[in-house]
């Protein structure tokens, strides 16, 4: 009577690295990045600007991210829990192309930081 359990892939399984480079003035990364600790939401990049006069993003090497991806790292460094605009300095301090690590969030894993820390906690 026991039924085959389906194993689930674990979210770490689905981390994306890519290199991204961007044209424009310096200091404007070509992306937006949106939520932050702030909000209480993880770092995650917003719409990828592709304007001729602004700043715009392509990617170097990699899968390109697509909107509402969770920002993890760049260059090596955690930006998971930090606010928006110091997630932004950490993106201006190095020099391009950086590598961003990125996870396509699942629908029952929401970007609310409350909520991974309860069940991180318990």
């Amino acid at each position: 009577m026991s039924k085959t359990l389906k194993k689930k892939k674990h979210w770490l399984s689905k981390v994306q690295e890519c290199a991204v480079s961007w044209a424009g003035p310096p200091g404007d990364f070509g992306a937006e990045i949106r939520g932050g600790a702030e909000r209480g939401e993880f770092p995650y990049l917003g719409r990828l600007r592709e304007e001729p006069g602004g700043g715009t993003c392509c990617v170097v090497s990699g899968k390109v991210p697509s909107p509402g991806d969770v920002l993890l790292e760049v260059n090596g460094t955690p930006v998971s829990g930090l606010t928006n605009r110091d997630t932004l300095a950490v993106i201006r301090h190095f020099r391009e192309p950086i590598r961003l690590k990125t996870v396509k969030p699942v629908q029952s894993w929401r970007l609310d930081t409350d909520m991974f820390l309860t069940l991180c906690t318990s």
